[in-house]
């Protein structure tokens, strides 16, 4: 199972993507309620983009076990609760953590969570053949304009790269 946070699920709402999130990790990404409380906050001003994640992306429950840790996590004050949630979820149900945030992915694999970036992510929809290199060039430009996101060359000379990186891609 992969925890998706915020930030991933706002950029591929915003770029009228979920589906490509949902096919690519074959219907098993999921969010916590934490990260479901603020993908609904621009619902109060006036933004419909979250309705598709509210109805695509399953919410799980924290167990004991997981709340526990979360409330060990909000010690670490520089990461939103949804953050943190999803890293204590994670941790605890041996999922993978979807993040483009990289205090998060510190975190996260400081505490032994694998992680998941954007730009692998996007290099995934390319090398599993749900989209053309060419189609995710397509969506990195829409969630680059949608989301006002800037990624370094290095960044997008990885995601279209042909060998793999260090970086678990976990797809």
């Amino acid at each position: 199972m992969t925890v998706f946070d915020a930030d991933i699920l706002s950029m591929f709402a915003k770029a009228d993507a979920i589906h490509l999130l949902k096919r690519l990790f074959a219907e098993k990404g999921v969010m916590t309620s934490k990260i479901r409380d603020e993908i609904s906050v621009p619902l109060e001003y006036g933004y419909i983009f979250p309705l598709e994640v509210l109805s695509t992306i399953k919410t799980v429950s924290l167990s004991n076990q997981a709340l526990e840790k979360y409330e060990k996590l909000q010690e670490d004050l520089s990461l939103g609760k949804g953050e943190l949630e999803a890293i204590a979820y994670c941790k605890t149900e041996n999922s993978v953590f979807a993040t483009n945030d990289i205090k998060a992915r510190k975190l996260a694999k400081h505490a032994g969570v694998s992680v998941v970036s954007l730009q692998a992510i996007l290099k995934a929809l390319w090398k599993k053949k749900i989209m053309t290199k060419e189609e995710v060039g397509q969506l990195l430009a829409k969630i680059k304009d949608t989301d006002n996101l800037a990624l370094s060359g290095a960044v997008e000379r990885e995601i279209f790269a042909e060998a793999n990186s260090g970086e678990k891609d976990g797809c």
